[in-house]
């Protein structure tokens, strides 16, 4: 993502369905979604919008810059399960 979501795309984001990430509004501000990597569209009729991954990450309020600051918060949050980052299952 280049620069940020508008107001306007955030109240889109934030609009979406809950179960589905169905989104609604006009053709400029769904396409300006798509742009951004927030949203696609179904390539079946009738062509609906839906958030991506990011778009849900944007809505659940867990990163709104870029890719790369939601990559840098997971290894900082497992910093205690190990020094590589791997997973590690508790035994006993």
């Amino acid at each position: 993502m280049a620069r940020p979501p508008t107001a306007a795309q955030r109240r889109l984001v934030d609009g979406a369905d809950p179960a589905t990430g169905r989104l609604r509004g006009t053709p400029a501000q769904l396409a300006a979604l798509v742009r951004l990597g927030l949203a696609f569209r179904h390539p079946r009729p009738p062509h609906a919008h839906f958030l991506t991954p990011a778009g849900h990450r944007l809505r659940e309020g867990d990163g709104g810059g870029s890719p790369a600051d939601g990559a840098t918060q997971p290894p900082s949050a497992a910093s205690g399960a190990g020094s590589d980052g791997v997973f590690a299952a508790r035994v006993g």
